[in-house]
Order: structure tokens, then C-alpha cells, then sequence
């Protein structure tokens, strides 16, 4: 841990959010580790998620994903100070964030805690490993018409590839973790797009062509021959097509250069 002064001062404002009280326990790290954001030059804010935790003590399970945050400087960047792995069991110490005295924000702080140092490593809990084994189950939705979609946890969503109108494209049915139904509801939403495939690309390749023709143009090196409408959109290939269960949709082409 850096001991510049700087550092010790923000360290200690950014504490100033979290209990004093110290916890201790044991936790199963989930997939999202590694990720940080900036918090001023040269000091950031690393996370990792969790999947669940243990009590040190009684062995209780307090499953739902959880968030620990801490503080790093820009030396530390490689491992961010306590070198986490995924789907890893840690005993560790903590602080609970305080609570929100604005309501419209309180559940947001739920379930964020303040990693304050990671006593052991790679250990075993039986709790835990059952957590982890069923992490670890496969879960699909079939469907007759577009085939199997597959959970990927660590992006939270079911994705399958499809054929897409002689090629092939990745699409993916948002899925908010918990309830099922949300992504049966965006492959039902997609259903119906899918069912048009040929008039929903070509309005897509259309759309991208009006909208971007004149951009790929200014982006041309000096010299290069002027593209078309019409040559943008032949061009365009698919790739990712992404559903909510409210039908809210992002879709996604290579430019093909």
C-alpha cells in the first residue's frame, strides 16, 4: 500500500463513507474483478464483485451479489493491491458502507463493503462450494424456432448464434439475474423481429447508411474513392444483435473497414 501523503488523505475521506466497525468473512468472488475507475490523478477506485459470503464463526450463508471497492494508486494497477481471482473463496476483513440518508438512494448502497485487507486464500467452505457448484450449472432456454440460449453469467445475459440472413450473428436476451422470464420476454420480443429477418436488415443497413454514408466519407483517406449509400449499406455485416425484455434493442455491424 503507497504511503505518499496524497494517497493517505483521499484514503481517508473515502473511508469516511464506510462503518468503522471492521467485519470479518469469507467470500466467493464472482467473474467482475479486475475493473476500476478513476477518482483523481493517479489514485483510483478498484471493485470486485461476490457471489456470496460465509460467517467466520457460525457458517451461515448470505447469498445475493455483493460489491467490495478499496482504494489503489497508479503503481498499483497491476493486481490492484490484493490480486483477486474469480470464483475464488477469501477470507477477508471489511466495512460496511454507511447508510443513505436519501432514500431515493438507499438501495443503491446495499451490499457495498470496503475491503480493508484479505487474510487467506483460495480456502474452502462447503457453504460456498455449493454456491459455487451452482454458479457453475448450465441453464438454457429452448425455443423451436431459434434454438438454445445459453446463460452467461459473468455478461448477464442468454446468448445463442443464429443464422442472420446468410451469415451468422451472436445474439444476446438481457437478463436481469434473478427471474427467468425477463430474457423469455426478449426472446419473445426478438421473435418477432426475427420471424421479418430480411426487411428488419435491410431497414438496419438502410438506417446505418443515412445516418453514417457521409461520416465513412470524411474518414477516407486523401484520395480514396467516395462511398454510396447504397455501397455502405451492401457492405455492413452483422454481428451482435442485443434484446431487453421491454423490445429495447441494440444492434451491431462491422464496417467492414
Amino acid at each position: 500500500m503507497s504511503e505518499s501523503k496524497e494517497f493517505k488523505k483521499k484514503l481517508e475521506k473515502y473511508g469516511n463513507m464506510y462503518e468503522e466497525e471492521v467485519q470479518e468473512m469469507l467470500i466467493l468472488t464472482g467473474e467482475n474483478l479486475g475493473g476500476a475507475y478513476s477518482l483523481t490523478r493517479g489514485i483510483w477506485i478498484p471493485s470486485a464483485n461476490f457471489l456470496a459470503g460465509a460467517d467466520t464463526e457460525s457458517g451461515e450463508i448470505n447469498s445475493g451479489e455483493v460489491e467490495l471497492f478499496w482504494l489503489a494508486e497508479e503503481k498499483d494497477r497491476d493486481g490492484w493491491i490484493f490480486d483477486l481471482e474469480p470464483l475464488t473463496i477469501y477470507h477477508i476483513k471489511c466495512r460496511k458502507r454507511k447508510a443513505e440518508k436519501n432514500k431515493e438512494n438507499a438501495d443503491l448502497l446495499l451490499n457495498k463493503y470496503m475491503l480493508v485487507e484479505v487474510v487467506g486464500r483460495n480456502l474452502q467452505n462447503e457453504g460456498l462450494l455449493n454456491v459455487l457448484s451452482d454458479y457453475r450449472k448450465p441453464v438454457f432456454i429452448e425455443d423451436g424456432q431459434c434454438g438454445r440460449f445459453e446463460l452467461e453469467r459473468a455478461y448477464g445475459c442468454f446468448s445463442a448464434v443464429l443464422p442472420w440472413n446468410g451469415g451468422e450473428c451472436n445474439v444476446s436476451l438481457d437478463y436481469d439475474g434473478k427471474d427467468i422470464e425477463t430474457a423469455k420476454k426478449a426472446l419473445a420480443a426478438f421473435k418477432e423481429i426475427y420471424a421479418d429477418i430480411a426487411r428488419w436488415d435491410r431497414d438496419f443497413r438502410d438506417f446505418a447508411a443515412r445516418k453514417l454514408t457521409e461520416l465513412a466519407n470524411d474518414w477516407q483517406p486523401g484520395g480514396g474513392a467516395t462511398i454510396s449509400e447504397e455501397n455502405f449499406s451492401n457492405r455492413i455485416l452483422i454481428s451482435e444483435f442485443s434484446i431487453d425484455e421491454d423490445g429495447e434493442y441494440t444492434v451491431y455491424y462491422d464496417d467492414d473497414d
